[in-house]
């Protein structure tokens, strides 16, 4: 359960027998996250992972703190923690600890069914326009202000904090370690990492050895994110002692059916590892339409076909004529036509449609 606001206090972790205890994680050892992804981890398609077989815990896309207490139009878009509050965080990006602070009270004052249970603080975005304003991985390279975010946050929000990271170019490992340590001294709960440098993007395979390394030293809970696509990685990753959890992105757009099947495959024989290869059959026309139909029913019309082009960039990747689906579905005008789009394809090519 979460902290209430009148309790205090900081989060106690400590270790046992070299497993980390926290009372404050919401979520078990192993357990599978939902990764945030601007544009992407919107309400509609984490209703849709919901529905495919549920992810232990999920992260919206990137909110702005100073968006938030600005009033900007979509922001109650941005931070709706549907279908499951209980089981969501919240990421903020913010260029100082206080506008941080405002924000998380303003969560804090909204009725329980629209408050999710954690904030999550951006520490990794590189994007120019982020990074270039002391928000994002800028703060890789300034420890004292991103822990006086922490500690802003912790003291306006009861509820699970957390922050997610990359690896610092200008730091390197070490650096990237000592960064850490002093972010989870201002009162995180768990860290996730994203063990590529700020500057690589999605460039090369990301290093979980360096996450393995940073969970041990550290007394709260990390979670390892990056390159997680099927039960191989997944028990590669969990299986190497420290680290608590993983946090999938890119394979869940591609696999919205990818936790559940995950689950399923990793509490089978574990001595047997393969891509994963899910029992019954997905239908891929069912799940776009399905996309579709929540869109169109949960986000405001100025979002819906750019969050639509975003999913289907990644979920049409792995059909036989992948390419001209793709080009089909991001040019369509219209929700209407990338329904029809989908309809067409699997009627021409019925083979794709049961992965």
């Amino acid at each position: 359960m979460a902290r209430r606001p009148e309790d205090g206090g900081s989060t106690c972790h400590s270790k046992r027998d070299g497993l980390i205890c926290s009372a404050m994680v919401l979520f078990p050892r192993g357990a599978l996250i939902l990764a945030p992804m601007v544009g992407i981890t919107n309400r509609a398609f984490r209703t849709l992972i919901h529905e495919l077989g549920e992810a232990d815990w999920y992260m919206t896309e990137m909110a702005s703190a100073e968006a938030l207490l600005s009033g900007g139009r979509n922001e109650a878009i941005y931070l709706d923690p549907s279908p499951c509050p209980d089981r969501t965080s919240v990421q903020f990006t913010a260029k100082s600890p206080e506008t941080l602070a405002a924000a998380c009270k303003a969560l804090c004052k909204l009725p329980d069914e629209r408050r999710p249970a954690g904030i999550d603080i951006n520490m990794g975005c590189a994007a120019p326009h982020i990074k270039g304003t002391s928000r994002g991985a800028a703060l890789l390279d300034n420890p004292a202000l991103a822990r006086a975010m922490v500690e802003a946050a912790r003291a306006n929000w009861p509820g699970l904090l957390s922050a997610k990271i990359r690896v610092s170019t200008k730091g390197g490992e070490d650096g990237t370690l000592r960064f850490a340590q002093e972010i989870a001294a201002g009162g995180l709960d768990f860290l996730t990492v994203h063990s590529r440098f700020d500057t690589q993007k999605l460039r090369r395979r990301v290093n979980h050895s360096f996450t393995a390394r940073l969970a041990a030293e550290l007394d709260i809970p990390v979670v390892a994110n990056g390159d997680i696509s099927n039960s191989s990685d997944c028990h590669a990753v969990l299986s190497s002692g420290p680290i608590y959890a993983a946090m999938i992105g890119r394979a869940a757009v591609r696999q919205p059916w990818i936790f559940g099947a995950l689950r399923d495959e990793l509490s089978r024989d574990r001595t047997t590892r393969h891509p994963l290869k899910p029992n019954n059959g997905h239908d891929l026309l069912a799940i776009g339409t399905r996309y579709i139909d929540l869109v169109e029913a949960l986000l405001p019309p100025e979002w819906q076909r750019e969050t639509c082009r975003r999913v289907f960039s990644y979920f049409a990747e792995k059909v036989s004529f992948a390419h001209y689906l793709k080009f089909s579905l991001i040019n369509a005008p219209s929700l209407e036509e990338m329904r029809r789009t989908l309809i067409q394809y699997f009627n021409e090519v019925p083979t794709d449609r049961i992965v």
